[in-house]
């Protein structure tokens, strides 16, 4: 049964005065755990392997040695990079405090690959320019698909994605989620907590919250959770 307590008005300076509670608040229990998603070498197999159906298409329509060279070698500096940065493993870790639930997501990839990777999409733009004048209009479409993954990655850097959480200490949680999760490749134990019957979408959204943890782990953050906010039964 939610409690008949009045909801607070939301508004952008109320949803950075909970945030920063959180933030300022001590932390009571922490965990870490690492998160990598199964289909990781296949998705990288399946973009590699439209690179180089794309470039197989585009030499069997307009023969050419160089071009082959160019976009083939292009093709083969992607994978890596499909590899660590389309499907990336996470150094995850949570933090609780009696004001709500701080996340850190941190990639999993060194940092020379973000350097080298910056490098990679100069090169790879260049390869694209070529291709286009060498090959015609036909090249556009694929070329032009490539340059613009290019240009998004001269700007990559390792930015750790923090996520806020602030609890609702008035009214009474319900479980929406507390399971194993199949998309990763250990055993990680994915939960969701909402309060029901909020009229005010953005309200809902800022007290919604969800964290992945070890299966082992999550028990005891269950309990450290129940210290400080109701659970419906």
């Amino acid at each position: 049964m939610t409690s008949t307590v009045s909801l607070p008005e939301y508004t952008e300076e109320y949803k950075v005065q909970q945030h920063q509670q959180v933030l300022e608040a001590e932390v009571v229990h922490e965990w870490e755990c690492v998160l990598r998603t199964k289909v990781k070498l296949l998705g990288t197999l399946i973009v590699g392997g439209a690179g180089i159906i794309f470039v197989s298409v585009m030499n069997y329509l307009h023969p050419n040695d160089f071009l082959l060279f160019l976009c083939g070698g292009g093709v083969l500096m992607f994978f890596p990079v499909c590899y660590f940065l389309f499907y990336t493993d996470y150094d995850y870790k949570g933090q609780i405090t009696p004001k709500g639930i701080i996340i850190q997501k941190t990639e999993r990839v060194p940092d020379i690959f973000y350097k080298a990777t910056r490098g990679m999409a100069y090169i790879g733009i260049v390869v694209c320019v070529i291709a286009a004048l060498m090959v015609g209009p036909l090249a556009f479409v694929g070329a032009g698909a490539f340059a613009l993954m290019s240009f998004k990655m001269t700007g990559f850097h390792k930015q750790p994605k923090v996520l806020v959480y602030p609890f609702l200490e008035s009214f009474t949680y319900r479980n929406t989620c507390s399971e194993l999760d199949d998309i990763y490749q250990w055993d990680i134990y994915t939960f969701m907590c909402d309060i029901p019957s909020f009229d005010d979408q953005k309200l809902y959204n800022l007290y919604w919250f969800g964290f992945q943890c070890k299966a082992s782990d999550f028990p005891h953050i269950e309990k450290v959770l129940k210290q400080y906010i109701r659970f419906a039964d």
